[in-house]
């Protein structure tokens, strides 16, 4: 057992965790400097920076079940490497001062090109962990992420100063080539399976009853993301940003330490926990107006939603061949820009109607309505896709 326990900590895992935190947190960085350059720089409104901000997440959207497709045939690596090579130049290009048009084309490549690689970085670590602790690897390399998209805007913050647009970009070049060096020595991942990767393009059949699960529970966080920095200072909260912080350091506790959590119970037992959870947490935001009733909301949400990603995509793993591991990844992973792009349109619309909290009230039986989707899984976690188009 403690042979098993120390075998998931290899070199491999160490090195392609730190590229996806060198990666995740170049991500956190547009996160906070590409919309102040769109509106200092170049003068544009909130509509010019949603089309600005919103490219990446389209291509991103796209290219994830595509990616993962390229990585069952021709490995993983090659997506880890070719991602990070056009990210370096996206960054690059970024630090030329380009205009509206370039920024969305800049963006548009850029979306793709982080989606394969994520794609590929997720993948090789389900490939390298034991199979007993591949819920607790995709906990552990999704921390990475959280931590990278916490510390990134700080990071891009204290680069800019007042106008230092071009150093941020290439700080954020210069990480992602450190994450190059992590992973230019790597083997190769992908295993060697009986079957062959299929011909097709399509999401794996087995992969959609959890992409569904993904899109139900973590649409909520789409409304949470557009509009709980707006709902804090309704309710006099003077540093919104808290919040968040609130919830980004909750979401890296509970996958630290509840990494196992989806092995031990099981991923069907997982996300029942998880959509309860989130349920109750978005409900007691929405129902609980106040500042208390926020800050308990969001830790309760928080860790629900910690809990959602990797059970599902075990879930996914679990009913897919091996032959079709980077696939599943990839279409699960697609579910996830999805969630957050409807989520922010159509809570938004709610809100416009019944308020913010009627908005997350509604989110709140979203989440619930995930339970229902579970019922057609077997308790074995294996997805009965008969009749799934």
């Amino acid at each position: 057992m403690e042979a098993e326990r120390s075998s998931l900590l290899t070199g491999a895992f160490v090195r392609i965790w730190l590229a996806t935190l060198g990666a995740f947190t170049t991500f956190g960085m547009v996160v906070l400097a590409l919309p102040l350059y769109s509106k200092d720089e170049l003068g544009r409104g909130s509509l010019g920076v949603g089309v600005a901000m919103g490219a990446g997440s389209l291509t991103s959207m796209l290219s994830s079940p595509l990616s993962g497709r390229l990585g069952d045939r021709r490995g993983r690596r090659p997506l880890l490497l070719a991602g990070a090579a056009v990210m370096v130049v996206c960054y690059l290009a970024l630090a030329l001062n380009p205009g509206l048009g370039a920024v969305v084309a800049i963006r548009l490549l850029a979306g793709a090109a982080e989606a394969t690689f994520v794609v590929g970085a997720y993948t090789a670590i389900a490939d390298i962990a034991p199979e007993a602790r591949r819920g607790e690897a995709m906990s552990l390399v999704t921390l990475a992420s959280y931590i990278g998209l916490t510390i990134g805007p700080v990071l891009a913050d204290l680069v800019l100063g007042g106008d230092r647009f071009p150093a941020v970009w290439f700080v954020a070049a210069g990480l992602v080539l450190g994450s190059s060096v992590m992973i230019a020595t790597l083997r190769e991942t992908r295993p060697e399976a009986d079957e062959h990767a299929s011909p097709g393009w399509l999401p794996p059949r087995g992969a959609l009853l959890p992409g569904l699960l993904v899109l139900l529970g973590l649409l909520g966080f789409g409304g949470f993301a557009a509009f709980a920095a707006l709902y804090a200072r309704d309710l006099g909260i003077g540093r919104p940003g808290l919040v968040f912080a609130l919830f980004g350091g909750v979401i890296s506790l509970v996958r630290a330490f509840g990494r196992r959590i989806p092995d031990t119970l099981g991923a069907r037992r997982t996300l029942v926990v998880s959509f309860l959870t989130l349920a109750t947490g978005l409900a007691t935001i929405g129902a609980w107006q106040s500042t208390t009733g926020l800050l308990v909301g969001t830790v309760v949400f928080a860790a629900g939603q910690a809990l959602t990603y990797p059970s599902a995509v075990l879930l996914a793993m679990e009913a897919t061949s091996t032959a079709e591991r980077s696939a599943t990844v990839g279409s699960v992973g697609a579910f996830i820009d999805v969630a957050i792009g409807l989520g922010a349109v159509m809570l938004g619309g709610v809100a416009a109607v019944a308020g913010y909290g009627g908005a997350f009230l509604v989110a709140a039986a979203v989440a619930l309505s995930g339970l229902a989707v579970l019922v057609p899984l077997r308790p074995s976690g294996r997805v009965q896709t008969e009749g799934v188009a």
